[in-house]
């Protein structure tokens, strides 16, 4: 048996570090907190609802650009009634999903904050985020086959152009979002090292620099040729590329 030695005294146990707060469980069903006392990460759409609709109302109108520069470019077999339609279709359905994309997940998982760390519960919305972002776009492409009769040259077009605008809202638009987020979530709680922050944005803004000039570049080169409909087709990549940068801008600005 161990017994006490004369004269000295047991030291009490180290206070263990109340980290609730930090992962999002600091008192999560309390009644007398308010919703924004609650939402421990704010969503976007209600902090910034400005910024969410013209992320939308950009992004939505870069996808029906597409689909109408296809479908006049390339010609297709439908009457001029269900062209227009199935443009102002894909216009709405990609700004409702580009919308929902900001603040559906939000909703969905904000029951839950408690289970995860704050990153991680930034993840599994921008998981959700994701999945409409791609339903979206696959369902323009799909569209856009229709609307161009499936010629291959077309479908090759479409498939590139939607490609870039899906990883551009993914990666930059809604990256950029979580990446707000989480460091106002430690901003507020004296958690943050300036040095990573000032450094990671720096790296960030290197690489859409780099990106951006290559795609220029490429854009630039295609706008030479002397093809039928050249005209039509360099007014095209001008749009899409003033539209990409205004975003770009607007969205490193913000």
């Amino acid at each position: 048996m161990e017994q006490n030695l004369p004269g000295t005294q047991t030291s009490p146990p180290p206070k263990l570090r109340d980290l609730s707060a930090r992962y999002g469980q600091n008192q999560p069903d309390s009644p007398n907190l308010s919703h924004d006392e609650e939402d421990l990460i704010p969503p976007i759409g209600r902090k910034h609802p400005f910024f969410v609709l013209l992320a939308s109302l950009g992004t939505a109108a870069l996808y029906a650009e597409l689909i109408f520069f296809a479908a006049t470019y390339y010609g297709n077999s439908l009457s001029l009634g269900l062209n227009i339609a199935a443009i102002v279709a894909i216009f709405l359905v990609t700004f409702g999903a580009v919308y929902a994309s900001y603040t559906l997940p939000h909703h969905y998982y904000r029951s839950r904050f408690h289970r995860y760390s704050p990153i991680i519960f930034l993840v599994m919305e921008w998981t959700v985020a994701v999945v409409l972002l791609l339903a979206a776009t696959a369902l323009t492409f799909v569209v856009g086959i229709f609307m161009v009769d499936g010629q291959l040259g077309a479908v090759s077009e479409l498939l590139r152009s939607l490609a870039l605008y899906a990883i551009v809202a993914i990666i930059l638009f809604h990256g950029l979002v979580v990446y707000v987020r989480y460091v106002r979530y430690l901003y507020e709680r004296e958690m943050h090292q300036s040095y990573k922050i000032v450094s990671f944005a720096g790296v960030l803004s290197v690489i859409v620099l780099v990106l951006t000039l290559y795609l220029l570049q490429f854009d630039l080169g295609r706008m030479g040729g002397s093809g039928a409909n050249q005209g039509w087709l360099a007014l095209h990549l001008s749009i899409r590329d003033v539209g990409l940068l205004a975003l770009t801008l607007y969205g490193f600005i913000w």
